[in-house]
């Protein structure tokens, strides 16, 4: 071991370390962070004078697996890593010092990088969620700029300084086999699409879907249905709803917005349920029917002015809706267009749960049919659902004012009932808050728990697939 062909020299590891960083142009944060390390002089993590240790070997056998996952292996320059540390091992470096360090260094650095990036992708996602699904949508653009709607609004945590510094320290540490245990993704659906997978009469386009919604399931949420016991989910592409809760879950079908005006993906809680609401009338709407004096009467509206107040439906102009002085609003009860109780819950959307005045479409195939709002097939089962502990009185309040017939009075309707007013609610308060999640899988379990494959309502597939070409293999 005196020969000079195996002389391990510092200097010269380090200069071409220099050298690799200088010519590393990644712009993933793991590039980044991998580039400073090197750059700024900080202490070797891989290799020192007895070699390289069995700590590559655990990063090699994940690399070796990732492509179960649809990851291509080159994104982590497995191949290259493997031919290295084979050269290392067997002494296979040439006849010059030179040779030695550059592989040395080439392996140090490839492993790092290799390291980090795996890391990153398993934990938060090869992507980045908040700006891929935010540039999805265009709003407006000129020759300069464009602008997009933001229609997703679910809190996707991105690695931060103090992920990477843990990441070096666990290289250092020996805990490299542990962290990456650590790193993968743990909820069910990810495993059984991975599993999916591996079928191999899987067509491209398949394949593609598979991908798309193996990479949704890397995703870190802030808050993900598998932390609580208790939840709502919407899921967009089936137009179906899921109430979850330890020992039963309530299915049923949902119309959700149109491609105009797509349901936003978002994250919250449901704090109340407010029976028969008054609808305010969007501008874009009511533009169009406020001189349509019948169909007002008709559908019990009328006009609020900021000014004047509750005005009759005669009383609206076109001008002041169109400024935001004044509103058309139909009244609460039967017709309502939000149907007889809404499940309101913190968003910047104005986009809620909502019973329907139009039950017939849910016997539709494609529910695409609102203004962003979630339409539901069984609101009085939702209700109860919500309600910690319902007792009897208090459903049979809400169910009473679901169907109470609240029209006022007059000529036309001679044989309404009276309404009791001890059995009519107003608003129920959902104590504790139920998390609600609208989300957007194209492969997804159904009710019966079967993996079924739905469309691509709002092409969100699309952009996934485009911007995770650089990562997978097909």
């Amino acid at each position: 071991m005196k020969r000079t062909d195996y002389v391990v020299d510092a200097h010269q590891i380090r200069k071409q370390l220099r050298q690799l960083a200088l010519e590393d142009h990644g712009d993933l944060a793991a590039d980044r962070h991998t580039r400073n390390h090197y750059l700024q002089e900080q202490p070797l993590l891989w290799i020192d004078r007895h070699g390289v240790d069995r700590r590559a070997d655990s990063l090699v056998s994940y690399l070796d697996r990732v492509e179960e996952g649809g990851i291509s292996p080159e994104v982590f320059r497995r191949r290259q890593i493997q031919i290295d540390l084979e050269r290392i091992r067997q002494l296979e470096v040439g006849d010059s010092v030179k040779n030695l360090n550059a592989v040395l260094a080439r392996l140090e650095y490839n492993l790092t990088k290799a390291f980090l990036r795996y890391c990153v992708g398993q934990r938060y996602g090869y992507l980045n969620a908040e700006y891929v699904m935010n540039h999805c949508d265009v709003k407006d653009s000129d020759s300069l700029h464009v602008t997009y709607y933001q229609l997703f609004d679910v809190k996707v945590k991105r690695p931060k300084d103090a992920f990477f510094s843990c990441a070096f320290g666990k290289i250092s540490h020996d805990s490299v086999a542990t962290f990456l245990k650590e790193v993968q993704p743990t909820n069910k659906l990810y495993k059984t699409l991975c599993q999916r997978l591996r079928d191999k009469n899987l067509s491209e386009a398949e394949k593609l879907t598979i991908l798309c919604n193996i990479e949704r399931c890397r995703w870190y949420l802030e808050d993900a249905p598998e932390q609580h016991k208790k939840y709502v989910l919407v899921n967009v592409p089936a137009f179906r709803l899921y109430a979850v809760c330890p020992d039963s879950t309530l299915s049923m079908r949902v119309g959700c917005g149109t491609k105009k005006s797509k349901t936003p993906l978002l994250t919250s809680r449901i704090e109340r349920m407010d029976v028969n609401p008054q609808w305010f009338v969007p501008k874009s709407i009511a533009l169009g029917i406020v001189y349509s004096h019948g169909y007002l009467k008709r559908n019990n509206m009328y006009i609020y002015d900021k000014k004047e107040g509750k005005l009759e439906y005669y009383r609206g102009s076109y001008s002041r809706i169109a400024d935001g002085r004044q509103y058309i609003v139909q009244r609460g009860g039967p017709g309502n267009s939000l149907g007889r109780i809404i499940f309101r819950f913190p968003n910047n959307h104005s986009v809620y749960l909502h019973d329907t005045s139009s039950p017939w479409v849910f016997d539709r195939s494609f529910r695409a049919v609102s203004h962003g709002c979630v339409r539901v097939q069984q609101p009085f089962e939702l209700a109860r659902f919500l309600l910690h502990d319902p007792d009897g009185d208090l459903l049979e309040k809400i169910k009473y004012s679901m169907t109470a017939d609240l029209r006022p009075h007059d000529g036309d309707n001679e044989d309404q009932p009276d309404i009791d007013k001890d059995l009519l609610i107003h608003q129920v308060k959902v104590e504790p808050h139920v998390p609600v999640f609208i989300t957007y899988f194209t492969l997804y379990p159904d009710q019966d728990g079967v993996l079924k494959e739905y469309m691509d309502v709002y092409g969100y597939d699309r952009a996934l697939k485009e911007h995770l070409k650089p990562y997978i293999y097909i």
